[in-house]
């Protein structure tokens, strides 16, 4: 029962740091205003930035794997519904017996 809430808490942290880290990427394509501008930007400036967008690709990367192992374990870990789905007198009686109340 804990290791339910703890994979459940990794699988939405994890999903949440996913959508806020590709967000905050910098995509390769500038367009236009690159070319229009001139590349205003400094050659340390785009050291720095290819720097920070190295560390974003590493951390989603890491963290993309966290979260497809824990969708996997989450997976295996599930109950099995098979039993409850064989026993289709037990949810026929409830429907009756439900049926008696709706009339």
């Amino acid at each position: 029962m804990i290791g339910e809430y703890i994979l459940l808490a990794l699988l939405l942290v994890s999903a949440i740091f996913i959508v806020v880290v590709v967000t905050l990427q910098k995509s390769n394509d500038e367009g236009l205003s690159g070319t229009i501008a001139g590349g205003s930007e400094t050659y340390y400036g785009k050291d720095k930035s290819m720097q920070k967008g190295r560390l974003l690709s590493k951390w989603t990367l890491i963290v993309s794997i966290v979260f497809a192992v824990a969708v996997l374990i989450a997976y295996i870990a599930q109950p099995d519904y098979t039993q409850s789905y064989n026993n289709l007198d037990y949810w026929q009686k409830i429907s009756e017996f439900s049926s008696i109340f709706t009339k």
